[in-house]
């Protein structure tokens, strides 16, 4: 009897703390395959799973994670607007489940960040910043419980690495919020997070999806390159979509842009596979700053397949580009002239787009090209082209004269000459302060982060201000989180 009532406790507490949220052999399957972007067969196991476990309430996390990657990817309105449902049903579920495990708060504070994410896409931002306040207040209580439980790391580092970077027209999530983001603290717990994950068989299926938020954060926030270069080198022979994107964008960033088209070309198209279209249009950039004519095969996949909005706009201006370059003035003219025939102002390359259809001139074909060999880190071609301009053909357009003197200055820091590139972006942020391009502004930033490497505290702090104080100008809201995020780093 004594030996029956202990089998009973034993029994009783393990239901209590782990049966409601079970890493079973479907939940894990079924999660490896959202994050391989497999929908379609995640959802098949799931419903496999709650037939076969209907108590397993993890399974709405996977559930939720699946649309958040399909409503981040696809960016269609349709979808948003079906799947959003889901959110109350799937927490109504979990709330119910009364376990006593971390997974209990981290899945509430998960969908809650997840939907804010994907309202943010589609500019319902109050009711995003609601949810973020929940996320971060859930997984604050989670680390109070649950203090060794490692994807709270994961969780936290993210919230207060985005928070840390809010631009300054959105202070007022910071303040329905409640709270502050600090850069430094938020890659830091992210890092430990995956450095843990590694050696704790329990956690390592999260692996993949904590590199990929990592990355992205590192790339756009941080100003260590070392630092990148060793995540590409853990994260480029991986074979997830979404990890070859941020691989991609790593090595495009690091100015390898020859191994970025390299990941892109090699990465694994399944018909299973929901479609990344934004690849393609990312491995038409990539082609185009070597003047690949195989760019057209990609900008062309993602106009016609994409069924969104956002960089439809660039993708016609880099069609229009490709056919000026080229010498075929009536289809640089027909593809600039449908950029506004489309919806999507949201991004900054369709503002740009935008931008380039309202300009009446065309563009200078050297600086144009220097731009495009500089992205690609081409250095020498890019030099090659600013020294076949004549002055007469361009010092009578302040555009072309201030991209002239910006492009400049940007190659000299691509060949290591930063203190002459830092004397052509000085010139540029005196010339085009006042100008609605984006030249002055980044000239700005760029000089901030050359002086916070050389560790000049003072006056990388000066421009990162400088360059947050200019305001009406193309990319601002991009360039603008750059510098916010400088200054997080230097505080």
């Amino acid at each position: 009897m004594r030996y029956l009532l202990i089998i009973f406790a034993q029994l009783l507490i393990s239901t209590n703390t782990f049966a409601e949220f079970l890493w079973n052999k479907n939940c894990k399957e079924a999660y490896s395959l959202s994050i391989q972007l497999k929908f379609d067969k995640a959802h098949r196991l799931l419903e496999k799973e709650k037939k076969e476990s209907p108590n397993n309430t993890l399974v709405y996390l996977i559930e939720n994670y699946s649309d958040y990657l399909k409503i981040q990817i696809g960016e269609e309105k349709k979808d948003f607007e079906k799947l959003k449902k889901n959110k109350d049903l799937r927490l109504g579920f979990i709330k119910s489940d009364k376990s006593s495990t971390p997974w209990y708060l981290y899945s509430q504070a998960e969908i809650n960040l997840q939907w804010a994410a994907n309202r943010l896409k589609f500019g319902e931002y109050f009711t995003a910043a609601f949810e973020i306040n929940k996320a971060f207040r859930l997984i604050k209580e989670n680390k109070k419980l649950y203090p060794n439980f490692i994807p709270n790391k994961k969780s936290l580092g993210l919230l207060y690495t985005l928070l840390g970077s809010v631009p300054e027209q959105y202070n007022w999530i910071l303040s329905i919020i409640g709270m502050e983001g600090n850069i430094n603290s938020g890659l830091n717990l992210i890092n430990e997070a995956i450095l843990e994950m590694k050696t704790h068989k329990n956690f390592k299926i999260m692996l993949e999806e904590s590199y990929f938020l990592y990355a992205f954060l590192k790339m756009n926030l941080d100003n260590n390159k070392a630092d990148l270069q060793k995540l590409l080198s853990d994260l480029q022979d991986k074979d997830f979509l979404l990890l070859n994107f941020a691989s991609a964008r790593i090595a495009s960033n690091l100015g390898q842009n020859d191994l970025a088209i390299q990941i892109l070309e090699n990465r694994k198209k399944e018909k299973d596979h929901y479609p990344f279209l934004y690849l393609d249009y990312l491995l038409g950039i990539y082609k185009q700053n070597k003047m690949n004519n195989d760019c057209l095969d990609h900008f062309e996949n993602y106009l016609i397949n994409f069924k969104g909005k956002n960089y439809k706009k660039s993708t016609l201006m880099r069609i229009s580009w490709h056919h000026y370059i080229n010498g075929n003035i009536e289809k640089y003219e027909y593809y600039k002239n449908r950029i506004n025939s489309l919806d999507g102002r949201q991004v900054d390359a369709d503002k740009e787009a935008q931008s380039y259809y309202n300009t009446f001139e065309a563009p200078q074909i050297n600086l144009l090209k220097a731009r495009l060999f500089f992205d690609g880190n081409y250095s020498k071609l890019a030099l090659e082209e600013l020294e076949k301009i004549n002055s007469h053909d361009f010092f009578n357009n302040s555009k072309n004269n201030l991209e002239y003197i910006y492009r400049y200055g940007r190659c000299m820091e691509q060949i290591g000459k930063s203190n002459i590139a830092i004397k052509y972006y000085k010139k540029t942020v005196l010339a085009g302060s006042r100008e609605p391009y984006y030249f002055a502004a980044k000239a700005a930033l760029q000089i901030a982060l050359l002086y916070e490497k050389s560790k000049n505290i003072n006056e990388s702090k000066r421009y990162f201000n400088v360059c947050i104080e200019m305001q009406n100008h193309q990319h601002e809201q991009g360039i603008e989180l750059k510098a916010k995020a400088g200054l997080n780093r230097l505080n």
